[in-house]
């Protein structure tokens, strides 16, 4: 092994100076506070993941505990206090809780640079003090600047517990593995800045929302999609339904639909042979208008170059709520499902999904407003969310 290889701390500051990472002198200061509890910096490490301990004696960075030293809620908000402060001020955390609502239901709530953002969270007890490790690399990621900022989020050490993570760009992250750091995680963006101007939960306000963060090609898709819906539903209504067929955008209607798709097609095969026919796509349609009628919900779509992409370039249906509640479904999906497992009132109890969502996220909501959970809160509710 080259001297230029060796495993060191003073290797890897001077690796952390090279790439960027560290200025001299935070390297310097974290050097010094090793050697002042008695380390040699030249003493070569045979686990490099050793090594990153230093990160938090240079000021960089931030650690993901095992598990919480107090209250769950502080620790939470400490960890992503400390993520957003490796952004340099770009990312701004605010209103950390932990919100539990009348059901009982626990959400990891706060604000990203203003955007209220929501994580379902469960948890072994308070007393345990064990973050839900989902929720919480969730909202790491939620925290990587995005928009123009090429960073993201990378877990240094193997294992998760007490991990170290920074906020690097692809190449600092390939210069670390070089020098010998496994960086197994990469969080990357799922939130863009800019918000509506609309008013906060109406449905222009979601739709603003939408197009704001929606590539070109995705607007242009669902455009094109809504511009022809009254005209094909018309066409699809006069061609295809049978007389009496209860065309009224509810859920009785959703249950002879079924039963017009069931008897029409008796597996995948024939729905693929009469694809070009308009009855299925007419079929998808209503499903949707049905829920836009029945919920506070929505059109959508994702386009992507990829085809293998789940969900992505076709018309979905989504709820009004925060994607923490999980409100979305494709009816092109719930369709095709229905015609594959033969088994009738699956589209109604998939769609009911949607008013859940919504009424799961009013329920956080209520309690946020109603003041701190019981299991500690953090901040005042501070108007809509």
């Amino acid at each position: 092994m080259t001297n230029a290889t060796r495993r060191t701390l003073r290797r890897f500051a001077d690796t952390l100076v090279r790439l960027g990472i560290a200025t001299d002198e935070q390297a310097a200061a974290g050097l010094a506070k090793a050697a002042g509890i008695g380390m040699d910096p030249d003493e070569e490490f045979e686990d490099t993941a050793e090594l990153t301990f230093l990160l938090g004696e240079c000021g960089l960075g931030f650690q993901m505990p095992e598990k919480v030293s107090g209250d769950l809620a502080d620790g939470y908000e400490e960890l992503l206090i400390d993520a957003a402060a490796c952004s340099g001020g770009s990312v701004v955390v605010e209103d950390v809780e932990l919100v539990t609502d009348e059901d009982g239901d626990e959400y990891l709530h706060f604000r990203r640079n203003g955007r209220s953002i929501w994580h379902p969270t469960e948890h072994l007890s308070d007393s345990t003090r064990y973050m839900d490790w989902n929720a919480a690399f969730d909202a790491i990621g939620d925290l990587v600047p995005g928009n123009d900022d090429p960073r993201g989020f990378h877990q240094l050490d193997e294992e998760s517990y007490d991990a170290w993570w920074l906020l690097l760009t692809p190449d600092q992250a390939e210069g670390l593995k070089e020098f010998g750091l496994p960086v197994p995680v990469q969080l990357g963006n799922r939130v863009r800045d800019g918000m509506p101007t609309a008013e906060p939960e109406t449905i222009a306000w979601y739709l603003e929302d939408d197009r704001l963060h929606a590539s070109e090609e995705s607007r242009r898709c669902l455009d094109e999609w809504l511009a022809s819906m009254d005209a094909a539903l018309d066409r699809w209504r006069t061609a295809h339904l049978p007389d009496g067929f209860p065309f009224d955008y509810s859920l009785d209607s959703l249950s002879e639909l079924e039963r017009l798709v069931l008897d029409r097609f008796d597996g995948p095969a024939s729905l693929e042979a009469a694809a070009a026919d308009g009855f299925f796509e007419g079929a998808v349609r209503y499903v949707g208008e049905t829920a836009l009628r029945l919920w506070p919900c929505r059109w959508t779509y994702r386009h992507s170059d990829d085809d293998s992409s789940v969900f992505t370039n076709e018309p979905m249906i989504r709820s009004n709520a925060p994607d923490g509640f999980a409100g979305e479904f494709s009816p092109d999906y719930l369709l095709r499902t229905l015609v594959r497992s033969r088994t009738s009132d699956d589209v109604r109890e998939h769609m009911e999904g949607i008013g859940e969502a919504v009424d799961s996220y009013h329920k956080a909501l209520r309690a946020r407003a109603s003041g701190p959970s019981d299991r500690g809160a953090h901040s005042r509710f501070n108007g809509p969310s």
